[in-house]
């Protein structure tokens, strides 16, 4: 009989550990343009390959970067003005958000999500001090198969100035240590591991990539540097795996890691009446 109880309770702390393990990806779309077509290839849409690589790996959560909704630029390329979050959401299954950081070419441009189970959405517009575009964290509450709720963000931070990346760290970091539950959050920061941005960071937000020891570029230009990052913090989570997949359909490489859950934030109580 003891046996068997121990079983039972080796099993159920076993699938307890991996419902609480999932998969998150980061990937810039360069707005849903194939940069490096083929003389072969008959357009110079990215959504074929980015839609597949979503279907194929399954990740929980998606970030995406340099998103369109109805501009003249997604005209241009898909024949229509498109919700290009809306389409991938029709195409994957996933449930969608866009967050909007400033008007573009008719329609908007900024930040989009994909997860398998979201509870609420919302955007944060973040400050740029010094000029330059707007920008913003698309962030959503989601529920794991674990019954656990956290949040997540997608951000892309300011291309021009080290002033305004600064600033929009901060903000960030801010607005996640303020949430009643556990975060994460993913994106195009912009800066590599050698700025003064990057050591500006809290010692329990763990990057990634670093933490696996996996320093690969994930940009495609200025030599390769690696700009795009998942972030979490250690005091709930711990990493699992880590990888960056060398694909030709963006000029960045989408990002992925597992993480575990390993703490959960204490649920404030409410006051009585």
């Amino acid at each position: 009989m003891k046996k068997s109880i121990l079983i039972f309770l080796t099993v159920l702390l076993s699938h307890w550990t991996m419902a609480q393990e999932f998969t998150v990806m980061t990937f810039n779309i360069y707005h849903g343009e194939n940069p490096f077509p083929k003389s072969s290839d008959t357009t110079k849409i990215n959504f074929p390959q980015l839609i597949n690589l979503i279907i194929q790996k399954q990740p929980e959560v998606i970030a995406l970067q340099e998103v369109d909704s109805m501009t003249g630029r997604s005209e241009a390329l898909f024949g229509e003005r498109i919700a290009m979050m809306s389409r991938l959401s029709r195409e994957t299954g996933y449930r969608a958000y866009f967050a909007k950081a400033m008007d573009y070419d008719g329609g908007g441009y900024g930040e989009g999500l994909l997860m398998k189970k979201r509870l609420e959405n919302n955007t944060q517009l973040l400050p740029y001090p010094a000029g330059g575009e707007p920008r913003a964290v698309a962030w959503s509450k989601i529920e794991l198969k674990s019954e656990d709720e956290l949040y997540f963000g997608g951000t892309h931070f300011c291309h021009e100035y080290e002033e305004n990346r600064l600033a929009q760290l901060q903000a960030l970091i801010s607005y996640a240590d303020s949430l009643d539950r556990p975060a994460f959050w993913a994106g195009d920061l912009n800066f590599d591991p050698e700025s003064a941005v990057y050591d500006s960071i809290p010692d329990y937000w763990k990057d990634a990539g670093r933490e696996a020891g996996n320093e690969q570029p994930t940009y495609t230009g200025e030599e390769g540097k690696r700009i795009d990052y998942i972030f979490y913090d250690s005091r709930y989570f711990e990493l699992v795996n880590y990888q960056v997949l060398e694909v030709d359909f963006s000029d960045h490489y989408p990002v992925l890691a597992t993480l575990r859950l390993i703490n959960r934030k204490p649920v404030p109580e409410k006051d009585s009446p």
